[in-house]
């Protein structure tokens, strides 16, 4: 074995890894299990919302739903200033079909919708010159209504529409949102945050006038801002427990989730007082709301749902203005995401804090790319190669129903494991996630995995080796030793596209649980590794 490790170890070399003597053991044990797994980070926006009803909003919903990648929730709007019908006597109504294609597609790709309350018909606008342009040609009105009592009828009539077209039961299943980041004036004029309360207050009366089961959250404040300024929440939150609600008079406002925007940095840099972006900033944030929402006993048991997370804001940005958004080209993402929910598996079993739902915002579709590998957040080029973060989720697609025990006895910071159990396969997910190495170029690691099982030391097992990494699951290295052509042709796009899937490090081989002994490999910088253990009839 110390042979074959140095050979390797000579290998990694030549690849250009620097590699460290320090092993990390990695014990596995099967016999137990603590807790069960729900795919909290499979859930997935749709942006722009408009475009989910041409073939790319069509091919888009496939791609998620054939890797995996959307296995929970599509978040879209529901585009008010779309439906909007005004006669010529001026009484108005709203015609919701072009919302239900949309619902339609999402329930069939056996998601469901997480509507977000957004765009102010021009008719009902108390500023109609307050718009923001799509990059597409559609354009969206931010301002508060001139009346929230039409408002409040704009939410009852298209709360009870969804339930008459989809039933109540259906519905119930899925969750509504008022407004998005209102606390940016992009997004809601001059960024009114006393104004955004009348918003919700009205909003929240009407949907729950329609019926109390339906899920209702805000304020899904952004993400940079509210690190900066903690204050808007607790506002929201003091108001939602102790204000006067602007719609009844009452004390207090009703919500079933509180919705928040947490980004791992921005344009491909680290966040606040940060150079580089981090899982562990982002895990700061969702735990300072946490705290926050604590503070009222009356909310402490209101689930948190991240409805936008990416390795970094500002989607749309790329390696043109920002060259590090190359991080989000290559495995640097994938090992962003996979560190991401090891670390949320484990908060889960150490301090359950209530954090929910995590939708990845993929908006740097909203942007024409002129080739590929841009650096927006994306899954896919511009060619359709799939990005190594897309890969990750195929990798995490792969695990079983129950978590169970994982332990690193090294004490290496960089390295994390978790691993889950069914009754015929056992999947364990390491990875080396460096965050201050956005080209990839730190150390590689000696791993040792170590499964003590539920099976018999006669049975037979298939194991399995997945890998994402410099020269595995990779289509960007690929599209970089082709050159990274504007224009690539055929033959480029078919050199790419074989390298864009999940890849082995070997062939599958097969043992019986007493011959398996250690699994040892060498995990380079931001790499990935899935081992799968498959029980033989």
């Amino acid at each position: 074995m110390k042979q074959k490790n140095f050979i390797i170890s000579i290998a990694l070399i030549l690849w250009g890894f620097t590699i460290t003597a320090q092993n990390i053991q990695i014990n596995v044990d099967a016999t137990k299990t603590v807790g069960e797994l729900e795919p909290f980070w499979a859930s997935q926006i749709v942006h722009p919302t408009e475009f989910l009803l041409t073939e790319w909003g069509e091919n888009f919903l496939k791609l998620l739903n054939r890797t995996g990648a959307a296995r929970q929730y599509i978040r879209i709007y529901n585009q008010p200033e779309e439906a909007i019908r005004i006669s010529e006597s001026g009484k108005i109504t709203y015609d919701w079909s072009r919302f239900d294609k949309m619902a339609e597609m999402i329930l069939s790709s056996g998601n469901k919708p997480h509507v977000v309350f957004f765009g102010m018909p021009y008719e009902l606008a108390a500023y109609p010159d307050a718009v923001r342009k799509r990059p597409y040609g559609a354009v969206v009105c931010y301002s508060p209504p001139k009346d929230y009592r039409q408002w409040e009828e704009m939410c009852s009539d298209f709360t009870r529409h969804t339930i008459e077209k989809f039933g109540l039961e259906k519905v119930k299943q899925w969750t509504f949102r008022c407004w998005n980041e209102p606390d940016l004036g992009g997004f809601w004029y001059k960024a009114d945050l006393p104004e955004y309360l009348k918003l919700y207050d009205y909003f929240a009366k009407a949907v729950k006038e329609v019926h109390p089961d339906i899920k209702i959250g805000g304020p899904g404040l952004s993400t940079t801002r509210t690190y900066k300024e903690p204050e808007n929440f607790k506002f929201f939150l003091e108001h939602i427990v102790n204000g006067v609600n602007h719609a009844t008079g009452e004390k207090g406002a009703p919500i079933d989730f509180l919705s928040v925007h947490t980004y791992g940095g921005t344009g491909g840099h680290g966040g606040i007082g940060r150079e580089f972006p981090a899982v562990d900033y982002m895990i700061e944030q969702q735990i300072r709301y946490a705290d926050m929402r604590d503070e009222y006993p009356s909310l402490k048991n209101l689930p948190i749902n991240v409805e936008e997370w990416g390795v970094s804001a500002s989607g749309t940005r790329g390696m043109d203005s920002e060259p590090m958004t190359v991080v989000r080209n290559s495995q640097y993402a994938a090992a962003f995401l996979t560190t991401l929910v090891e670390c949320h598996i484990r908060m889960k079993q150490e301090n359950d804090r209530n954090i929910a739902k995590f939708i990845f915002c993929s908006s740097g579709y909203e942007k024409i790319p002129k080739h590929d590998f841009m650096g927006y957040r994306t899954f896919d080029t511009k060619n359709g190669f799939h990005k190594p973060i897309l890969n990750a989720y195929k990798l995490l697609d792969r695990l079983a129903p129950e978590i169970i025990p994982v332990e690193i006895t090294s004490g290496n910071k960089d390295v994390s494991a978790f691993a889950t159990k069914g009754d015929k396969r056992i999947t364990i997910i390491i990875t080396n996630y460096q965050n201050d190495k956005i080209h990839n170029d730190g150390r590689a690691y000696p791993v040792k995995v170590n499964v003590e099982s539920q099976w018999d030391s006669e049975d037979f097992v298939t194991l399995k080796h997945w890998r994402i990494d410099k020269n595995h699951s990779n289509s960007y290295t690929t599209f970089k030793k082709i050159g990274s052509p504007k224009l690539p042709n055929p033959f480029d796009i078919d050199a790419v596209k074989e390298k864009m899937n999940l890849e082995m490090i070997e062939s599958p081989g097969q043992k019986t649980m007493g011959e398996l002994g250690d699994i040892e490999f060498y995990l380079p910088c931001n790499g990935i590794s899935m081992i799968e253990l498959i029980k033989e009839e």
